[in-house]
């Protein structure tokens, strides 16, 4: 895209969040921002955790705090579910990491919801 192209669609603003949702890697704040009501209630997952395999790992966003001029700065809470298990008794924890890696919209895998339906049926 030339670089008139990408001026006048980022100033457009209808624009930004077809710019934010495109495939490049996003910091966790980048994400969140261009996900209905900041992302809360939503779950996340990095790509590094993904990458390795472990494809039942994630967060549930309980809050954000969004700042910069951007947004793309900020703090994000939520659950942390480590293999399907809920860590800290289900209570919120910082999720650390939001600049550090790439982060996705997490959807369960086929094998993780035949397991999940297998435990809640036995």
């Amino acid at each position: 895209m030339s670089a008139i192209a990408k001026e006048i669609l980022t100033k457009s603003a209808n624009a930004i969040p077809l710019i934010s949702q495109s495939a490049r890697p996003k910091s966790l704040y980048r994400a969140l921002k261009v996900m209905n009501g900041n992302g809360v209630g939503e779950t996340v997952t990095t790509t590094k955790l993904l990458n390795k395999g472990f494809s039942d790992c994630y967060y549930k966003v309980t809050s954000v705090q969004l700042r910069g001029a951007e947004l793309t700065h900020g703090r994000a809470y939520g659950v942390e579910v480590w293999k399907g298990k809920v860590l800290n008794e289900g209570k919120p924890v910082e999720i650390r990491g939001g600049l550090k890696w790439n982060w996705v919209k997490y959807t369960p895998t086929v094998e993780h919801i035949s397991s999940t339906a297998t435990k809640v049926a036995a």
